[in-house]
């Protein structure tokens, strides 16, 4: 058993999901609760350039980065200079063609909703896991006794070569170091969550510490560090921002890419991303999911970001945004 349950979230487009975390078990927040996800998808180099496929830098924050459109349009010649005595056109002369080349303007967005109270359980600033009286608030009980765990995680993870970063779940984030390429990734995952069906990684390690701490009458608690201030933002404002950054990269391809909140039931959609135009037809839709997530089959409703290509990714490496469960 986890060291602390706690609640309940709204989210995802998939449909209004409802459900139970265990804090200190596989499913962290928020990362599960976006985890229905597109899944791992080779990287589509023609999505949005190889810079923004290689996750070195994409961690690093490089990469493909959305434009502010001041680029010239390579579709363009130079205006030749005017001739000093202006020719008088032929009688036969028509309209030059439009140049096809021209960059797409982009579909207008839905707008962003007006701002809501930050104790409204829908808005941005909210934290259901620090907000006293929500169903899914995290006791300072809790709190200790998960970042106890964690530092047995953490000394575990040492002694097998591998860094494991300060993490609190409750306000977001990742516990793994930025930049891993994926074998080092791969390698580090295994350390943490242990390999095949072998409870032999540094999770359960640490759980039968605390199951044997608990049964001792001393169970495992550490000392819980200074909240964060209003200043620093909540998990789905930093997941808006991120969003933010794929719609601006998507809109750079001439691509719309709605405004969606994944805790909020009202942007549940039956077509797939909550972020699609409605009534896209197979192709259009092929073509969107592959600018979005790198790939013409990814059409989920919600999903935890990747860096598998598509301006998900792009966004990833613009924003900063991490998660982890």
């Amino acid at each position: 058993m986890s060291l602390g349950a706690v609640g309940v979230l709204a989210l995802c487009s998939l449909g209004a999901a409802v459900g139970v975390h265990a804090a200190g078990g596989d499913d962290a927040a928020p990362a599960a609760m976006i985890a229905k996800i597109i899944g791992t998808y080779e990287t589509t180099e023609a999505a949005i350039g190889t810079d923004a496929t290689d996750p070195e830098r994409l961690a690093a924050g490089e990469g493909h980065q959305p434009g502010d459109g001041s680029a010239p349009d390579p579709g363009r010649a130079p205006a030749p200079d005017a001739p000093s005595t202006p020719e008088p056109a032929p009688d036969d002369a028509v309209d030059a063609p439009p140049d096809a080349t021209a960059t797409p303007t982009p579909t207008p967005d839905a707008p962003a909703p007006a701002p809501v109270d930050p104790a409204d359980p829908l808005s941005p600033e909210y934290n259901p896991y620090t907000t006293e009286g929500d169903p899914a608030y995290v006791t300072d009980a809790e709190k200790s006794a998960w970042l106890g765990r964690e530092a047995i995680v953490r000394s575990c993870m040492a002694a097998a070569g591998f860094e494991y970063l300060d993490w609190q779940w409750w306000l977001g984030g990742s516990p793994q170091p930025p930049g891993q390429s994926p074998e080092d990734a791969a390698a580090w995952s295994a350390a943490l969550r242990g390999e095949g069906e072998i409870d032999d990684g540094c999770r359960a390690e640490a759980q039968r510490a605390a199951d044997d701490a608990a049964a001792a009458g001393a169970p495992l608690s550490a000392e819980l560090p200074p909240p964060p201030g209003p200043e620093v933002p909540t998990e789905r404002e930093s997941w808006l921002a991120f969003q933010a950054a794929v719609r601006s990269c998507m809109n750079e391809q001439g691509l719309e890419y709605r405004y969606w909140e994944y805790w909020n039931p009202a942007y549940d959609s039956a077509e797939g991303s909550a972020a699609m135009p409605p009534g896209l037809d197979d192709a259009a839709r092929a073509t969107w999911s592959l600018a979005a997530f790198g790939s013409a089959d990814a059409q989920s409703g919600g999903g935890a970001p990747n860096d598998s290509g598509g301006c998900w990714a792009t966004g990833l490496g613009a924003s900063g945004y991490r998660t982890f469960d």
